[in-house]
């Protein structure tokens, strides 16, 4: 693998990192009752996977990619949920507040 590969793929990974983060606060925004937090997430979320996107596609998305994308989909992921528990303990959005009421 040459070096203009794989700092493409490491840059893959990255995006596919943070796309992640992204998805999984967006997923778990959609269940809270912050509507602010939602738009927000939404935002990120939507541009984050433009960008990744726009790199596969430049990459013809070949399989040489699929590991790096594979591997920063996942911590992503895993970093994502924790870092939204952070956020909504932070803002106080919980989820079944209808219950509450």
């Amino acid at each position: 693998m040459t070096q203009e590969l794989f700092i493409a793929g490491i840059t893959i990974m990255l995006l596919a990192f943070i796309q992640n983060i992204s998805f999984s606060l967006v997923s778990r925004s959609r269940n809270r009752d912050n509507m602010k937090y939602h738009i927000i997430a939404s935002g990120f979320s939507n541009t984050i996977w433009f960008l990744t996107f726009k790199e596969l596609i430049l990459h013809d998305m070949t399989l040489w990619v699929l590991p790096f994308y594979m591997v920063g989909t996942i911590t992503g992921s895993v970093f994502g949920v924790k870092i939204s528990m952070r956020i909504e303990k932070w803002l106080g959005a919980s989820s079944d507040s209808h219950l509450k009421k």
